[in-house]
């Protein structure tokens, strides 16, 4: 196998894990919003904001990250 070969292999190994990625921290924050909706406690939903604020900073960063690489 020649070294284009292996590079693009390689490159597409990468980019699923780059997808693989993005897909995790969609259920991660399909699941928060699902806790959120849930909740009627002040200071969990003062947690859920927090952690749905965090995973979309997260989401928006490998996404920007995935379509500059990929794309």
């Amino acid at each position: 196998m020649n070294a284009q070969k292996r590079a693009e292999i390689s490159r597409k190994k990468e980019c699923g894990r780059a997808a693989g990625e993005i897909e995790d921290i969609r259920g991660s924050l399909f699941e928060a919003y699902s806790h959120f909706d849930d909740t009627t406690d002040p200071d969990a939903m003062d947690a859920c904001i927090y952690e749905i604020s965090a995973l979309r900073s997260r989401y928006n960063t490998a996404l920007k990250h995935y379509r500059q690489k990929y794309s």
